[in-house]
């Protein structure tokens, strides 16, 4: 079926009622798949004539013949279930539907080397609908000859937090079953259950000591998780370093589960490699020693419609201290491979692991000082509401600078208005001049420090700025998913971060897609928002450093290590430039890189010192 054809007809027109929404997709397998005998179970979901929900399936099944669909399979089922959990649903439980070719890529690999498939157990442990689990049954049914009715009762075992996920995956396995000639009343080891309780008390017993674990670990930043959730993740060792993620607990508990020499087989996010709030991540694995093998999509975006980078991750439950790495950037999920095999001791956990070109990365970081020790980096203000507070006058006089929104122009006061710049445009051919804008800051600088100006004083000195805020203030108090009504003063920015910023400074961008441009400063009234800056009190110093990081050699390695957008952007947050190292230059070495002009002769010029 093509899903994408009837996907906006569902939304617009089908219940929120699992209940229904099952009854309706089983129908519809039952009639295109021509299925004539099915069992008790999937009897409860078949819609009939004389039923009241009967209506809502005759408009589904008008839409279908609309679009001369011809069949629906196992894997549209999947899709369907998948495409039909709420928005609010995907933010608290991360579920995300797995492309087929994966799950069949993990099973290959986990399944490759077991000898006796007959007793295997599997898990998937944040199973969802059942797609790794239908899989893993069709594999044991076709390599064995074992029955649909003996693997679910001996093979396959599945947790999921949502009680729809563990039904849906039981009328999967039905249709699976069912579709193949087994129409019996099966029993099934699927347990509707936190995956998190994991290290409390009461864990069923059942679920250890697996040969493999399989699956696509929940997708939900820190910043989306529920406070009891949040509680039970510290449980974990490897949750232990600043706020985490809800898939890297996950990493633990799976290999807590396996016995020894068993295969933990997942598709994750890759952000584990370098993030900071995966470190104890990192060192959990090095401390254990465990094997591992890493298929890096990098850039390359899995899942259709989002956001999210990741890799294929496999985990041997003994001790080799070994891991091995390939870049598949196009996702061709070749049989054969070859990988980068890297001692654990040549890694640190604390500093990320630049497993992409390695032994080139490691040349370059083995250069002089780190980058993050060379010079300190300073992000831009963070008022949560640029729209608000940042502008380009329409024009201006000796008292204001005019503002123009929602076709109401305000005056503000030209005292309350700082210069600021976006960085992220310096890739672009703008000139710095052109970059500029004003921002409203309410704060005055007082021995170094950035105070907030008090209500009276707004009031009393800067009544236009005052009257033009006070217009957004409902804006505001929605900053921080509405946190913003609770800040001690109503106008003050969303975070404090980078309120002071010293008079020299070197403006570069958070993204780029090409070597880049960076700009020096000296100017103590000059902001910024949205990019990045190194900061200090040594222009020459600065000089020194822009002619580096605008090289080839620099540039080069951040495409080989650093985190991957779409459209050829890469990061160049602190986490992925740190490590870069700096040579120690003598006066006299300073001096010619600073009289260096052409580009090609500056690399050529630098080489020399990264080997």
């Amino acid at each position: 079926m093509n899903l994408q054809r009837i996907f906006p007809f569902l939304k617009r027109n089908l219940t929120q009622d699992p209940l229904l929404i099952n009854r309706i997709f089983v129908s519809l397998y039952i009639i295109y798949n021509k299925v004539y005998t099915y069992n008790s179970f999937i009897s409860r979901y078949i819609i009939k004539n004389e039923d009241k929900d009967y209506k809502e399936l005759k408009e589904v099944i008008a839409y279908t013949d609309k679009l001369q669909v011809d069949k629906l399979d196992l894997e549209d089922m999947i899709k369907l279930f998948e495409f039909v959990i709420s928005p609010s649903d995907r933010i608290v439980t991360g579920a995300i539907y797995t492309p087929s070719k994966i799950r069949k890529r993990i099973l290959e690999n986990c399944f490759g080397n077991q000898q006796d498939l007959s007793s295997i157990r599997v898990a998937d442990i944040a199973c969802g609908c059942g797609g790794f689990l239908m899989d893993v049954a069709k594999y044991i049914h076709k390599k064995t000859g074992k029955s649909y009715h003996h693997i679910y009762q001996e093979n396959i075992y599945g947790i999921d937090i949502q009680s729809f996920s563990i039904e849906r995956c039981k009328i999967l396995l039905n249709l699976l079953a069912i579709s193949e000639g087994e129409s019996k009343d099966f029993e099934f080891n699927l347990l509707n259950t936190d995956t998190l309780n994991f290290h409390m008390k009461g864990w069923n017993p059942s679920f250890r000591n697996f040969d493999v674990v399989v699956g696509n670990p929940p997708y939900v930043c820190g910043r989306n998780m529920e406070d009891g959730t949040k509680e039970k993740t510290k449980m974990y060792d490897v949750c232990n370093s600043g706020s985490t993620d809800l898939y890297i607990p996950f990493f633990q508990i799976a290999a807590e589960m396996l016995k020894n020499d068993g295969v933990l087989g997942y598709i994750t996010m890759n952000t584990f490699l370098k993030s900071l709030n995966a470190r104890k991540l990192r060192k959990f694995f090095m401390d254990n020693g465990f094997e591992i093998k890493i298929i890096d999509f990098r850039g390359h975006q899995i899942f259709q419609g989002k956001s999210t980078y990741t890799c294929l991750f496999f985990l041997r439950k003994t001790q080799t201290g070994m891991l091995h790495y390939y870049c598949d950037e196009k996702a061709e999920l070749k049989k054969q491979v070859k990988f980068s095999a890297i001692q654990y001791s040549m890694l640190d956990a604390d500093k990320g692991w630049n497993l992409n070109e390695y032994k080139i990365s490691n040349t370059i970081e083995s250069v002089g000082i780190p980058l993050a020790k060379y010079c300190q980096s300073r992000h831009g203000i963070a008022t949560l509401s640029n729209k608000t507070y940042i502008f380009s006058p329409i024009r201006e006089d000796d008292d204001f600078f005019y503002l123009e929104t929602n076709d109401v122009v305000y005056s503000i006061e030209r005292e309350i208005c700082k210069d600021i710049i976006n960085s992220n445009k310096l890739n672009s051919d703008k000139s710095l001049d052109d970059m500029k804008h004003k921002v409203i800051f309410p704060y005055q600088i007082q021995e170094g420090k950035a105070v907030l100006i008090d209500e009276n004083h707004m009031r009393r000195n800067f009544p236009m700025a005052f009257a033009y805020l006070t217009s957004q203030k409902e804006v505001l108090a929605g900053r921080d998913k509405g946190k913003g009504r609770d800040y001690p003063v109503w106008y003050e920015y969303g975070r404090t971060q980078s309120l002071i910023m010293p008079a020299v400074k070197m403006f570069f961008p958070k993204i780029a897609n090409k070597p880049l441009r960076c700009v020096i400063v000296n100017d103590p009234n000059l902001w910024l928002y949205n990019g990045m800056a190194f900061v200090g009190d040594d222009e020459r110093k600065m000089k020194v450093l822009q002619k580096i990081l605008e090289s080839r050699i620099f540039w080069n390695y951040v495409v080989a290590n650093s985190k991957p957008y779409s459209s050829g952007y890469y990061s160049l947050n602190g986490a992925n430039i740190k490590n870069f190292g700096i040579p120690y230059f003598t006066e006299n070495e300073e001096n010619d890189l600073l009289q260096l002009q052409n580009k090609d002769d500056i690399n050529e010029w630098l080489c020399r010192y990264y080997k």
